[in-house]
């Protein structure tokens, strides 16, 4: 059976993502950066500007660029969306980057209504575009950001077709046209072989893959020792590297810093409760969506004078409500209050997690059933409206000490760890 491997990209993501952050950006030049550009909109790529470019070089070049500094913990959120979508469609997924992605389509059947439109077609002749074209479409259902999609017999040929599908398109190549495909491409456009390399290659007047296939293997070999017979078989579309399935979820992290102002400390403590509260409650959201539950919760906090604490504990039965998770982890952080000095840093992990499906639910916790409802029926309002729709426990305190919008809390130094 031939391998199909399917490359995912997410057009332009932290600038995508700060467009529908803000609809009044769309269709206007977008740059997402603190010093160069990490992510600008294709109408900014239309004015000259570039990844990696100074940010000051791309207000030169474009001075209607808006600059934003963008969101981490948004563009995460985003991220784990397409993530899920496309694994509803493959049974294997990679996650690679910030915003591409691979899976192995191999063997994955084709939609019944296709197979039957041309019963004469060969099964290695049928086409996987009209699952990728219902990949898209629900892509954009789920998140509203477009993708660029490459199918081919391996990873160097589905990545390179990305390349042609850009933006939001499909690129296939057939299952024995690889080399038609990839003869063309500047060998420093290949994956796997870096400006180094590329140079290396120009001083022998090779640029293109094409020229690149004149050299002996062995040649290649001895010259770039194991990575020089990995170029030769990616440049032929022959290399067999392995999709590998990212691992499920091992645990949820939500960490934040204080603004450090004032000295009294234990004012301030009533804010890092209010905080911690608000960690739970974002990190039992993303418990909840991955159809998991939580034995271990662990806090931890760093205080202003360098001195760091953390404690964790496991408890029984594993919950994902937040009500129960703020509980224990307001305990646990009270543990660590203990000293008169101001907090710098506060976080929280959910640990030791099991599917939803792994706990079996006992006979007279009726009352324990609708309460967990409510929580879903909150994840669902805030799917539609926004996390910062509904505020829950002690994290409205939070209002007017930190911004407040349509996603939330802007924190400082958001982070997320997996």
């Amino acid at each position: 059976m031939d391998r199909r491997i399917l490359h995912l990209d997410i057009d332009a993501f932290l600038a995508s993502v700060e467009q529908l952050r803000d609809p009044s950006l769309r269709g206007r030049p977008v740059a997402v950066g603190t010093g160069v550009v990490a992510s600008r909109s294709y109408e900014a790529k239309a004015q000259g500007v570039t990844t990696a470019m100074p940010l000051h070089e791309a207000l030169r070049r474009c001075p209607s660029l808006v600059v934003r500094a963008g969101d981490a913990r948004l563009a995460e959120r985003y991220r784990q969306r397409v993530a899920e979508v496309l694994r509803t469609f493959a049974p294997v997924v990679e996650i690679c980057s910030l915003d591409d992605f691979y899976a192995d389509l191999t063997g994955v059947p084709l939609r019944v209504t296709q197979a039957l439109a041309d019963a004469t077609v060969n099964e290695a002749e049928q086409s996987l575009r009209p699952l990728c074209e219902d990949l898209r479409a629900a892509v954009r259902d789920a998140t509203g950001l477009s993708v660029a999609q490459g199918l081919g017999s391996t990873r160097t040929v589905a990545r390179l077709a990305t390349t042609r599908a850009k933006p939001g398109g499909i690129c296939e190549v057939p299952t024995g046209h690889e080399q038609d495909f990839l003869a063309d491409f500047a060998v420093r456009d290949v994956p796997g072989i870096g400006p180094k390399t590329a140079e290396q290659l120009a001083t022998f007047g090779i640029a293109t893959v094409r020229e690149l296939w004149v050299v002996d293997r062995e040649l290649l070999r001895r010259t770039f020792g194991a990575r020089g017979e990995d170029i030769y078989w990616r440049c032929r579309g022959q290399d067999d590297a392995p999709v590998r399935d990212t691992p499920a979820l091992q645990s949820i992290s939500r960490e934040t810093s204080l603004e450090v102002v004032g000295d009294d400390a234990l004012q301030q403590h009533d804010l890092v409760r209010a905080m911690a509260s608000y960690l739970v409650d974002r990190a039992a959201a993303e418990l909840r969506r991955s159809q998991r539950l939580c034995r271990t919760i662990a806090v931890r906090i760093g205080h202003s004078d360098g001195h760091t604490g953390e404690t964790r504990r496991t408890y029984e039965p594993p919950s994902d409500r937040t009500d129960e998770l703020a509980q224990r982890a307001r305990l646990l952080l009270d543990e660590l209050l203990q000293r008169r000095v101001l907090v710098r840093l506060v976080g929280v992990t959910l640990q030791n997690l099991v599917p939803r499906t792994a706990v079996q639910a006992g006979l007279f916790d009726q009352r324990e059933r609708a309460r967990g409802k409510l929580f879903h029926a909150v994840d669902a309002v805030r799917a539609r409206h926004g996390f910062g729709a509904l505020l829950l426990g002690e994290s409205a305190a939070l209002l007017g000490h930190v911004p407040h919008g349509p996603h939330g809390f802007r924190l400082r130094t958001p982070s997320l760890t997996k």
